[in-house]
């Protein structure tokens, strides 16, 4: 009897962390580089690279700024020691819509969000890639995932 406790105590315990897990291992935003240079740059000029978030159905992505009170935004940056300086960031549009989770109107982006990082390439040539980083929380009506940061390889060259 008391082994058929200690089984059923565990399944108990078990069926309550399976949800927690399961938003953990659950990623409902795909990134991808949606443009970047082709050629090589050149060290100390500047230009622009693209990624996108692709949202699954019934899921959204925060925006850059979210009201006070809210979710986490969105944030987009280079990874420390990357051959080029972020000089800003722009977005696509969000949509503004009334989130039952914070209880307010926020803007997120319910299917694709592109983000263009604005940037200047290191004054020495390198070979190394860029590693844009993008730190997001996302959420359906029923909860919220964990923010989480995703790292996205971007193969630039910077040369002569």
């Amino acid at each position: 009897m008391r082994n058929a406790l200690n089984h059923f105590t565990l399944l108990i315990a078990c069926a309550a962390a399976a949800p927690a897990a399961m938003a953990q291992a659950h990623n409902p935003v795909a990134w991808t580089v949606k443009s970047a240079p082709h050629s090589s740059v050149k060290p100390g000029s500047r230009f622009a690279v693209v990624v996108t978030g692709t949202v699954e159905p019934g899921w959204h992505l925060y925006a850059m700024e979210e009201p006070d009170g809210g979710p986490i935004a969105t944030q987009v940056g280079l990874a420390e020691g990357d051959p080029a300086d972020l000089l800003r960031v722009s977005a696509s549009k969000p949509q503004t819509v009334h989130d039952n989770s914070f209880n307010l109107d926020t803007p997120v982006y319910l299917t694709t969000a592109e983000f263009t990082l604005h940037l200047q390439a290191a004054a020495s040539p390198s070979p190394k890639p860029l590693h844009v980083l993008v730190r997001y929380q996302s959420c359906n009506n029923n909860m919220c995932l964990p923010p989480r940061t995703s790292t996205i390889e971007v193969p630039v060259h910077i040369g002569q």
